[in-house]
C-alpha cells in the first residue's frame, strides 16, 4: 500500500508501534524483531485470509492464541529481574496498551510448526487490518 493512501489515524498507529518494538526481540530458541504490518486491503480477517495474504498452505497449521495469554511472560516483572529485563517488560507492557488501545478483535496466530510465523493483528478504526509480525522457533 502507497504511504499516502494511508489513513492519518492509521499512519500515527503505525508510528506508535514502529516506536514501541524498538529495540524488542521476541525470546523463544531464537531471537526475533517485530516488524509493523498494515493491510489496507480488507477488514474482516480470517484464518484463510491470514493463510492467504502470506501466501502460505490453506493446509498450514494455524493456532489462534488470546494477546494476553501471548505477552504474559513478557509483560510480567519478575523478582530477579535486572535493570534490562525491567525496561524490557515495561516495553511490552507499553507495546500491548498500544495495541489493546488502537485495535479492534486482537487475535494471535501462530502459523506453522517448528519455526512459526506470529502475527498479532486487529482493526483499526478506519476498517484496515494493522499489528505485528515476528517469528518464534520450538522445537
Amino acid at each position: 500500500m502507497k504511504d499516502k493512501e494511508i489513513l492519518n489515524s492509521d499512519r500515527i498507529l503505525l508510528n506508535q508501534l514502529q516506536q514501541a518494538c524498538e529495540g524488542l526481540l521476541w525470546l523463544s530458541e531464537s531471537e526475533y524483531p517485530w516488524e509493523i504490518i498494515y493491510w489496507g486491503n480488507f477488514s474482516n480477517l480470517t484464518p484463510e485470509k491470514l493463510l492467504q495474504q502470506i501466501n502460505r498452505e490453506l493446509a498450514t497449521k494455524i493456532e489462534i492464541i488470546d494477546l494476553e495469554q501471548f505477552f504474559a511472560q513478557a509483560t510480567q516483572k519478575q523478582d530477579w529481574h535486572e535493570a534490562v529485563e525491567i525496561a524490557e517488560v515495561e516495553g511490552y507492557q507499553s507495546l500491548v496498551k498500544i495495541l489493546q488501545e488502537n485495535l479492534q478483535d486482537i487475535k494471535v496466530y501462530e502459523i506453522g510448526e517448528v519455526e512459526i510465523d506470529v502475527y498479532v493483528l486487529g482493526k483499526t478504526n478506519s476498517n484496515t487490518i494493522a499489528g505485528l509480525a515476528t517469528k518464534v522457533v520450538a522445537t
